[in-house]
């Protein structure tokens, strides 16, 4: 990036920053609210634009447009393609997250990593229309023996990569070659040189303690002094690239650190993001092998309603309506969405998953094998995004299906957002 470039993508992002702040100091006058909600949404468009100017294509703003026209009027068979997608480079994780289906054992796929080969053919198959790619899904991707040149591939090709770490699998220091000696680079710099636009730091705590309740065993410094080493990196590199975010999902073990963690992200040079937890409800009637136990309706409401209580935080700004309800009944009603969604969810038609074995997802949130599309080894992606069980997947939206087509179909009983 050149000295000009770089000055004017500060400028821009000050511009936006300022312009967020009267956008939030008006939100309760009506007119001026609107008036500084548009004018904060111009600059936003502005700066988003001049960010992304180097992947950005008149095909792939044409398809943006069409896709996000489709997604509005809710159809089944669809023109566009997926705008963004997530291709896992591997379900393996070094971690046990506490609300994470891998990180509390589940065996739901078996355990791998793409195929450096077939990553690249899909990449040339989709990047005409693709802008942005997430190669982080059920495992960490910095597990992932080819992630440095995975990244790089993608860039390459034109399109924005981004990845969510635990940074466990992360070595400050060279690591030692299969002759023993040491590379030439360390990984903070393989990663900024892979091209790699934003990274995601998992902590989900401020402090050894809160750190510890959500992954046992790891060491809060340590993830930290990553960071920033990651961050004095990328500066002694004169790279704007990666952005990196903190993620805080808030828990009713750590809510109370929200401060000192922005105080922390401040501190470090990064940006907090503040998640809303899944608390993946729809695991506790079912074993390590997935397979469903059957349990009672008040043994698996009591069940829910303690995995509920222990998690969720107080703070009602970071917990979904549908786990209050659950809270309060302890039922998992998922029926009712068969034909109409609580919260509008866009996944079967602006995003994709293809998983590391080339099966495809509808989403983020779908673990289970039974559950997938298709898959894309023996058929090219165009074919299943338009597949039969893709088009049911839309038409749960807006029409009731029957219960030979709700059957393993993710989307026909979920309310918008994996629960």
């Amino acid at each position: 990036m050149t000295a000009l470039s770089s000055s004017l993508d500060r400028r821009l992002a000050q511009a936006v920053a300022v312009t967020g702040r009267w956008k939030a100091g008006t939100a309760r006058r009506a007119v001026f609210g609107w008036g500084a909600g548009s004018i904060d949404f111009f600059a936003r468009g502005v700066f988003w634009a001049w960010r992304n100017r180097h992947y950005l294509t008149a095909l792939k703003l044409a398809n943006i447009a069409l896709v996000n026209v489709e997604f509005f009027f809710k159809r089944e068979r669809l023109i566009g393609r997926p705008y963004k997608m997530k291709i896992e480079s591997t379900n393996i994780c070094n971690t046990r997250c506490q609300l994470c289906p891998t990180g509390i054992g589940l065996r739901g796929r078996r355990k791998g990593r793409m195929a450096y080969e077939q990553y690249t053919r899909l990449i040339d198959q989709l990047k005409r229309h693709l802008f942005a790619l997430d190669l982080s899904m059920w495992g960490d991707p910095l597990v992932a023996p080819d992630i440095y040149e995975m990244i790089r591939y993608a860039h390459d090709k034109g399109i924005w990569t981004y990845i969510s770490s635990n940074l466990h699998g992360f070595k400050i220091e060279p690591r030692k070659q299969r002759d023993g000696t040491l590379a030439e680079n360390d990984d903070a710099t393989r990663l900024i040189e892979s091209g790699l636009d934003m990274l995601t730091c998992s902590l989900h705590g401020a402090s050894q303690e809160t750190f510890a309740i959500y992954q046992p065993g790891k060491d809060f410094g340590d993830a930290v002094a990553k960071v920033r080493h990651i961050v004095e990196t990328r500066n002694k590199m004169g790279s704007a690239t990666p952005t990196i975010q903190l993620n805080f999902v808030v828990t009713r073990h750590n809510e109370h650190e929200i401060e000192r963690f922005k105080r922390l992200a401040e501190e470090l040079g990064c940006k907090p993001i503040f998640s809303t937890a899944s608390m993946n409800v729809r695991f506790l009637d079912k074993d390590k092998k997935l397979t469903p136990l059957g349990l009672a309706d008040d043994v698996l409401a009591k069940k829910t309603k303690e995995h509920l209580d222990h998690w969720l935080p107080e703070n009602k700004d970071y917990v979904l309506s549908a786990y209050d309800d659950m809270r309060e009944t302890g039922t998992q009603r998922g029926e009712q969405f068969n034909g109409g969604k609580t919260y509008n969810c866009s996944w079967p038609w602006r995003q994709s998953v293809i998983n590391w074995d080339g099966s495809v997802a509808t989403c983020c949130g779908s673990f289970e094998e039974r559950e997938d599309m298709a898959s894309v080894i023996d058929q090219p992606f165009s074919k299943v995004w338009n597949s039969e069980k893709y088009r049911l997947a839309r038409r749960s939206f807006k029409k009731k299906l029957t219960d030979e087509q709700a059957e393993d179909n993710p989307c026909a009983t979920c309310p918008g957002f994996m629960l």
